[in-house]
């Protein structure tokens, strides 16, 4: 360990904050997935009731419930996506909180309750989470180095 910064202080919070915010995807393909459903099955029963050949509407509305059903399963993937993530980070929070310490860091380990600690590498506030999850040089609750 030098004490110098591996990264630039841009660098270093842009991480942090790449890490510190939830993806959440699921809402937008849940948005999307539902409405073209069910104009895809719309256009499919304006199709059948409709007399004459109805090519185009028979397109449109298998594009739409394709689409549909695809954009529903895409966001309960990304649903459980999400949920694994947060666990993971919710994980190496704990984890990092109980066995080990950021060599930098001052003040208490934020925890997502609001408190904040200090970077003395970076000079930087850090706000929502321990950030010895994002710096890798901490000490043990031994007190060895673990780099």
């Amino acid at each position: 360990m030098t004490g110098q910064p591996k990264e630039s202080l841009d660098r270093f919070k842009r991480r942090v904050a790449y890490l510190e915010k939830p993806t959440q995807t699921s809402p937008l393909f849940s948005k999307v997935g539902w409405p073209m459903l069910g104009a895809g099955i719309i256009s499919w029963l304006i199709e059948i009731f409709t007399p004459g050949s109805q090519f185009i509407l028979t397109v449109f509305a298998t594009i739409g419930v394709l689409a549909g059903i695809f954009s529903i399963v895409m966001s309960f993937i990304s649903e459980h996506s999400e949920g694994v993530e947060g666990k993971e980070r919710d994980r190496l929070i704990r984890e990092r909180t109980g066995v080990a310490r950021c060599l930098y860091l001052e003040g208490k380990v934020p925890d997502g309750r609001g408190l904040v600690g200090r970077c003395r590498l970076y000079d930087f506030d850090m706000i929502n989470h321990p950030y010895c999850i994002y710096c890798g040089e901490y000490s043990s609750s031994e007190g060895k180095p673990d780099v």
